[in-house]
């Protein structure tokens, strides 16, 4: 099974990620955009795992949960990567507040994973949210402008660690939890 650990979220932060993500929608021409419920912010990808590892990384990620703290967060902006001419390879909701806890799970993960044949992340961890894939707006508005005009201010807690199935049913990507795990809840 093709397999990512997450951050998963509640139903309340992935309504308002759809809200930001329709104002962008009805300015666009085409996309490919996330669906509500696949919403989440990806730590890990995993690919193709077996049984028997499911359950070490079940294990792990249990630990890991038991040991950590749920994380606050807010929504800061939108941004992209890899504009080519009018389209974006990827728009995204980027994340602010208690980022030292987000990076040190993250960094216990690349560091349990890789004794299981996961090889470390390369490139530096940019926690962000995605929204949609080759999106192209419309030409009519200044879109640079547009995507910083558009309001993305909402705190909310990161308290359940996920391994996710990937899969793609009937041409869509579908995300479907496996296993989950609270972190220490220090928030209330």
């Amino acid at each position: 099974m093709r397999t990512f650990i997450a951050l998963d979220f509640d139903d309340d932060l992935k309504k308002v990620l759809s809200n930001i993500q329709n104002k962008i929608k009805i300015n666009s021409f085409k996309g490919s955009w996330v669906d509500n419920e696949n919403f989440h912010l990806t730590l890990k990808f995993l690919g193709e795992i077996d049984e028997k590892q499911r359950e070490i990384i079940g294990n792990i990620l249990k630990s890991i949960s038991q040991k950590n703290f749920a994380i606050s967060l807010r929504l800061d902006e939108l941004g992209y990567f890899n504009k080519r001419k009018d389209q974006y390879g990827v728009i995204w909701v980027g994340i602010k507040g208690e980022i030292d806890k987000l990076n040190k799970i993250y960094d216990i993960i690349e560091e349990d994973m890789e004794p299981l044949g996961f090889k470390k992340e390369k490139r530096p961890f940019r926690p962000h949210i995605t929204l949609g894939r080759r999106i192209v707006l419309d030409k009519n508005i200044d879109q640079e402008r547009f995507l910083k005009d558009i309001d993305v201010n909402y705190k909310f807690l990161l308290d359940k660690l996920v391994l996710m199935r990937s899969e793609k049913i009937m041409g869509k990507r579908k995300y479907t939890p496996i296993q989950a795990y609270r972190l220490i809840d220090n928030h209330r």
